[in-house]
């Protein structure tokens, strides 16, 4: 007999189970995430609880699936052994026998989180509400006696799109259904209110049946049902309603393969193409770039180990500049035809419905028809603006910026507006557009969705294939995480919860059962994330948050101080604690650890000493020794990305930063956070950050893999967290100075010493002040000589040499417009001739005073470059008129007067620049020399003036 069929069942029914090869189930075909059929045969919640059953008896099913008219009379004639999904009623069991519930359907409200209903009580809080219900629904005369206004539509899908559109305000179905659907559809701002009262009508029941006479069948049935476990039941509907069927945080195993990886590693940094005004996917705020899609970029980025560097601009740019070979991907782009022959197409990260914005109160869109004779704004060159403007014509008019469209249709310029939902409804918020609403859906021909993806260009193919595996390695937890942080209701509520932490049955039972604080392993030098105060009590960022849990949850806390985070780690793996509050995730430590969604997200920086320079990337530090903490999670990461850098493993953040300071090692790599505590604890004045690490340390709540109910629990802590929590905790530790400790006792002791020797060490001091203030000074005064031209006061040939090529790969990296100069004195051998050698150069002082006058922002630069030429480079805005800027620095100079005897003279200067943004392939000394050009043909000009060399190809 196989293993599955250990129940204990009569010989009747191990007769049954010999004799019947298969048993016929009636399951309904439409009733998503319940049960449906596609493909791939029947799936669902039911489905899988049936699946459960028959591995625990040894039965096997046959599904029959069809609508209730079809399957429910069939099973009253025979034809079907078990029907699924039916209620009890009296009536019914005349004739059937029905197994023990294994499920309640819950009608509840759904609302839109940003039109939030009360919780509703009963049904008072529908009442003069327009409220959406399925035609002819059972519970139809219950919300009528309620005083709703019902509003009836033909399905579940048209509810759940009245209520996303604003048609009305709230919709009542079953929840799981509403949820799942909501989910389906993209509309992340969609949630439930609250469960509704009346009067048992709201709660349906899901049982098994078998006709009366075929008792043995039953028996078999109900045994099996009742071997399930409450908490596998509960994870089930979880991932039907939340995850579509996808297992819960289940993240695909993904590594790179050797060849995936040296080809990510030839590659280095990427560009990457994210829209500036697409809120919530992409959008810049605070000078961040960040949203929905910069979140999954970032997640595929740490699966795959590249390294992005992300360029912000308007659609239009950025697909100009992709078509263009300029960047290297562009996010937020959709599939199509026309597109195909210059990129490559990852599978999509998210799909979100495109609606009809509109001012008309009246106007409905349920057909391409219904947009006829209207004014329509879509943006430019989204994917459906060719099919648009082919059926309406002159009517559909393409906006570079979303912002735009909004503004026109507020104005009356348009009748409407196309757009991506959430997209939309941002910039309705954004500019307080309160009488603007969604007419309806974008339906037409080759228009069902917006589907973001990733674009490659073809040149990189292999790394859209890349991108793709990282993407599926995604889990499902993660994209929830992902979408509900920009989409979903907790997105919208932002402040701090103060709701307590509520636990299953399962979940209250283990708690109870074990009887005994849970073991936290924490370490004492991660201070101010984790460690422990002067007093022995648990310490930092971590120990506000695990209060918070136990404010919330009631649940103790036994703290277990070790001496680093090797030994919590060893501790953990043995079994000696339950939890780490405060750990990055990596492949090596899920073997024995489970883990929570991230709840707090710290910066990794590289720390040098004060004189090292800034840099863009670790990777411009060619085989420099740089400290890692033992054990970091990203340690593997950074060998892999900065293979040419030497990585040197330290005990703790204290011995790194001591010995980049002694200048054993180049720097530091560690988190912003705890860096600058210990700068400050120790007093390191001579440390700097010098560069910003790719790839935050995104810490969640690790617990031992054995008890997998904890790791519930821990996750219902991070769940129950708010950005308002966040921001308060993150902003008292922020906060915090080094406390003044004080031992009088010992002060006493040392004071008589102490007096004796004081006089002589303020003078010593005093002296040794003035001294380092000197030879400060000098140190300083001698750096700048040294790059500095002694006559004109401005940068001189070295000063050049080590900003002009920096200057121009900052710009190529970053997409910046470039921008270099070349200005030549006219005639300057005449004033030495006429004049003599000092008066030409009194002339090129009063210039390069003038030269430094005028460049004053932080990015411009000016040197001598020989003689009487000097060069100029900066950045620009894209939209500055650079022409105007050096043309104003001509005039100023025309206007000197330089003294020379009883007379006065006057010069001028002919200016050539050239500037751009430098593509991949371009050099510093091609821009130099297109200058160089302009100079020339400002001379033959007739000097006095300013070319511009004309746009490089």
């Amino acid at each position: 007999m196989p293993a599955a069929w250990a129940l204990e069942l009569d010989a009747a029914a191990r007769a049954y189970l010999a004799a019947t090869p298969q048993v016929t189930v009636g399951v309904i075909s439409d009733n998503e995430p319940y049960s449906s059929v596609g493909s791939g045969g029947a799936a669902g919640f039911s489905i899988d609880v049936l699946e459960e059953v028959a591995a625990r008896t040894g039965l096997q099913f046959r599904y029959r699936a069809g609508s209730w008219p079809e399957i429910y009379p069939a099973f009253l004639r025979g034809e079907i052994d078990v029907i699924d999904e039916i209620s009890f009623r009296e009536d019914r069991a005349q004739r059937m026998l029905f197994t023990a519930p294994y499920h309640y359907r819950q009608t509840a409200v759904m609302h839109d989180v940003g039109r939030p209903l009360a919780a509703p009580d009963g049904l008072a809080e529908l009442k003069a509400r327009r409220v959406g219900v399925v035609r002819d629904i059972y519970y139809k005369s219950a919300l009528q006696a309620s005083g709703a206004q019902l509003v009836e539509y033909d399905g579940l899908p048209s509810l759940i799109r009245a209520l996303a559109f604003g048609w009305v305000d709230a919709i009542v179905g079953p929840e799981v259904t509403l949820r799942f659907l909501a989910r389906q559809a993209g509309y992340g701002h969609l949630a439930i209110a609250g469960g509704v009262d009346m009067g048992g009508l709201e709660v349906e029941d899901f049982r098994l049946a078998v006709l009366r006479g075929n008792e043995t069948l039953h028996r078999i049935l109900e045994a099996g049902l009742a071997e399930v476990p409450p908490e596998r039941l509960a994870d089930l509907l979880e991932s039907w309603q939340e995850y579509g069927g996808q297992a819960l945080r289940a993240t695909k195993s993904f590594r790179p393969n050797e060849q995936q990886a040296a080809y990510v590693r030839r590659l280095g940094p990427v560009r990457v193409g994210v829209m500036r005004d697409y809120a919530p996917f992409s959008f810049v705020d605070g000078g961040k770039v960040q949203g929905l899609a910069v979140d999954v970029l970032e997640r595929v980025a740490d699966l795959s180990g590249l390294q992005v560097v992300t360029v912000a601009d308007r659609w239009t740019v950025l697909f100009d500049l992709f078509q263009r070979g300029e960047i290297d991907i562009i996010a937020n782009i959709s599939d199509h035809p026309s597109r195909r022959e210059f990129t490559r197409f990852t599978a999509p990260y998210h799909v979100i419905p495109n609606v009809v914005f509109t001012r008309d109160p009246g106007l409905v869109v349920e057909r391409p028809e219904d947009l006829n004779g209207l004014r329509i704004a879509l943006g430019a060159e989204v994917f459906y603006e060719g099919a648009v403007k082919q059926r309406y014509g002159d009517a559909a008019v393409g906006f570079s910026a979303q912002s735009s469209m909004f503004q026109a249709l507020a104005e009356g310029s348009v009748d409407v507006v196309l757009a991506a939902l959430p997209n939309g409804q941002h910039w309705v918020r954004e500019l307080g557009l309160t009488d603007v609403r969604v007419a309806g859906e974008l339906r037409m021909p080759g228009v069902e969705g917006e589907d973001l993806r990733f674009g490659v260009r073809p040149a990189l193919e292999p790394l859209a294939r890349i991108l793709d595996d990282a993407l599926a390695a995604i889990s499902p937890t993660e994209r929830r995480t992902i979408e509900n942080r920009w989409l979903g209701a907790s997105a919208a509520r932002g402040g701090a919860s103060d709701a307590k932490v509520t636990f299953s049955a399962a979940e209250r039972d283990w708690l109870a059962a074990r009887g005994a604080p849970l073991r936290v392993c924490a370490a004492p030098s991660g201070m101010p994330l984790e460690g422990f105060d002067q007093h022995g009590r648990y310490s930092g960022v971590a120990g506000d948050f695990v209060a918070l849990f136990e404010e919330r949850s009631g649940v103790g806390f036994e703290f277990v101080r070790l001496p680093n985070r090797q030994a919590a780690l060893a501790a953990a793996r043995a079994g000696d604690c339950d939890l780490l509050p405060m750990l990055m995730q990596d492949a090596g430590r899920q073997a024995y650890l489970d883990f929570t969604t991230p709840y707090y997200t710290v910066p990794v920086v590289l720390l040098a000493r004060i004189e090292a320079p800034f840099v863009d990337s670790l990777a411009e530090l060619d085989e420099a020794a740089v400290a890692v903490m033992s054990g970091h999670a990203s340690l593997d990461l950074l060998r892999t990305r900065y293979p040419r850098l030497r990585f040197v493993e330290v005990a703790s953040e204290v011995e790194g930063l001591r010995r980049v300071q002694r200048g054993e090692l180049y720097g530091y790599v560690g988190t912003l956070l705890s860096a600058g505590h210990y700068l400050q604890e120790l007093g390191l004045a001579d440390i700097k950050v010098v560069a910003r690490v790719p790839g935050d340390m995104a810490l969640a709540v690790a617990t031992r893999k054995d008890e997998p109910l904890l790791a519930a629990v821990a996750q219902k802590w991070v769940d129950s967290l708010g950005d308002e929590d966040r921001r308060r905790i993150e902003a008292r530790w922020r906060a915090v100075r080094l406390e003044q400790r004080v031992d009088y006792a010992l002060l006493w002791q040392v004071a008589g010493a102490a007096a004796l020797v004081l006089g002589l060490l303020f003078v010593w001091n005093r002296k040794l002040g003035v001294l380092n203030r000197r030879l400060e000074e000098a140190n300083g005064a001698l750096a700048r000589m040294a790059v500095t031209d002694g006559l004109t006061g401005v940068g001189n040939r070295k000063y050049f040499d080590a900003h002009f090529e920096n200057t121009f790969r900052r710009c190529q990296r970053h997409g910046l417009r470039f921008v270099v100069a070349m200005v030549d004195v006219d005639h300057f051998k005449r004033i030495n001739d006429s004049y003599g050698h000092q008066v030409g150069d009194d002339c090129l002082q009063a210039l390069g005073a003038c030269l430094r006058g005028h460049l004053r922002r932080g990015d411009d630069h000016v040197a001598r470059f020989g003689g009487e030429e000097f060069v100029v480079f900066s950045l620009a805005a894209a939209d500055e008129d650079v022409a105007a800027w050096l043309e104003t620095l001509r005039q100023r100079v025309a206007a000197l007067e330089v003294p020379a005897g009883d007379e006065v003279v006057r010069f001028t200067v002919s200016v050539g620049v050239a500037d751009g943004v430098p593509a991949d392939g371009a050099r510093a000394a091609d821009y130099l020399a297109r200058a160089d050009q302009a100079l020339y043909e400002a001379k033959r000009a007739g000097r006095n003036r300013c070319v511009r060399a004309p746009l490089a190809d």
